[in-house]
């Protein structure tokens, strides 16, 4: 009686093990740490080649399309810029002067080589009188 409830107990244990391995190694494998773009400076060398998403603003003027689809731009905190490296699908807000977000490698010579591309949506707000005055007219 007593070998079946050790052999249960041993395979509930073993089940359990397993099931919070997985989690563990699921989790870390999709764990990426979002760094403004001054943090990112301050963890060189140790951030190179470690997945990371870093956001900016798109500076004016820099987006560069090659022939291959390849899409080049530089993002900027107003004290640092660097250089993204992209090929994917382009947001449709995406151009100079919006946030973006990018997920991606930061390598050594101040490149960042992204696999994601989020742009932020340049939404404006009105107040609430410029509303109630486009209704009395």
């Amino acid at each position: 009686m007593l070998k079946g409830k050790g052999k249960f107990i041993v395979t509930i244990g073993i089940i359990a093990v397993s099931i919070t391995y997985l989690v563990f190694a699921g989790v870390k494998e999709t764990m990426v740490y979002y760094l403004t773009l001054d943090e990112l400076k301050q963890r060189t060398p140790a951030v190179y080649e470690e997945k990371v998403r870093v956001s900016g603003s798109v500076v004016e003027g820099s987006i560069t399309n090659d022939t291959d689809g390849n899409l080049g731009f530089k993002i900027t905190d107003g004290n640092h810029v660097i250089k993204v490296e992209y090929k994917g699908i382009v947001p449709d807000v995406f151009r100079g002067g919006v946030e973006a977000v990018v997920e991606g490698l930061y390598k050594p010579d101040n490149t960042f080589k992204a696999d994601l591309l989020l742009a932020k949506c340049p939404t404006k707000y009105e107040s609430t009188e410029s509303l109630e005055k486009g209704n009395s007219t």
